[in-house]
């Protein structure tokens, strides 16, 4: 028996069962990776349609954050308070999105459609009146991100649901 023949034997099927385990361990991170970026997509969505749902199932909470969006001032000192909570909510969980997609947990393109919506939010008047002093509060590159975007044109929520734009609903 020829043992130098047997080690090269024994080498080469050493290797294969390593190569083989690279790849399958390649495999189970890939799948990993989308399982994570998936539950992390669901549990955006389900925070942010949460939020949507408290303020949708009540007509004075739906309306203090609809009239705050473009008449601050024109809130009672209430509802300010109010209009302010929804704003920490919301804006929390925009943070959240951008921290996930700093970090590749979230699709460069489901980004870009928060992204759309933050800055929507982010420049109405009212929103830029509580701005200033929250802004502090977040993270300096979603701070930055923000402050620097250009406001998008479409039609504010508020004036949407207002019913100042009827038909684009």
């Amino acid at each position: 028996m020829n043992w130098d023949a047997v080690g090269a034997a024994a080498e080469l099927v050493g290797a294969t069962g390593v190569i083989a385990s690279l790849f399958y361990l390649g495999t189970q991170i890939r799948q990993n990776t989308r399982s994570v970026r998936a539950s992390n997509y669901h549990a955006v969505v389900t925070n942010l349609s949460n939020l949507s749902a408290a303020i949708g199932r009540d007509g004075s909470t739906a309306d203090v954050f609809v009239r705050g969006q473009s008449d601050f001032h024109g809130l009672s000192p209430t509802e300010r308070k109010q209009f302010v909570m929804l704003l920490v909510s919301l804006f929390r969980n925009y943070e959240d999105i951008f921290y996930q997609f700093s970090q590749e947990m979230l699709d460069e393109s489901l980004a870009k459609g928060w992204a759309h919506s933050m800055t929507r939010y982010f420049w109405q008047p009212g929103v830029q009146i509580w701005w200033p002093a929250w802004r502090d509060d977040c993270h300096r590159e979603f701070r930055d991100f923000l402050e620097n975007s250009t406001p998008p044109s479409s039609k504010s929520i508020a004036d949407i649901i207002g019913g100042t734009n009827k038909s684009a609903v």
